[in-house]
């Protein structure tokens, strides 16, 4: 069972998961890059779409651990405070929490 609670965090009765909002942009080489946008600083490129967003979870996760080791507020941005770059796909992804006691949320 999953419910939404109000802002990028979704919580399970086992780990909280995380909505990140995506700019997909393909690169003049055809390679695509991924840029987190409600998290600073957080991003991805791949060959194809589909491995950049894969590379994109990847970075989510290892970042919010890395919050988590740290135990730092993870930094999320509020849509109001960045903008889609021009030409860019969007989509939403979920990445999961291993360790929910580790987590800290921002203020964003």
């Amino acid at each position: 069972m999953t419910n939404i609670i109000t802002g990028n965090t979704e919580n399970t009765d086992l780990n909280p998961a995380f909505r990140c909002h995506l700019a997909i942009i393909q690169e003049e080489d055809g390679d695509f890059s991924v840029l987190v946008l409600n998290l600073p600083g957080i991003g991805s490129c791949g060959s194809t779409e589909d491995e950049a967003i894969a590379g994109a979870r990847e970075a989510v996760a290892g970042a919010l651990e890395s919050y988590a080791e740290h135990g730092e507020d993870i930094p999320w941005a509020a849509e109001s405070t960045y903008s889609v770059p021009p030409g860019a796909k969007q989509t939403w992804i979920v990445v999961d929490a291993e360790d929910p006691t580790h987590y800290r949320r921002g203020s964003g």
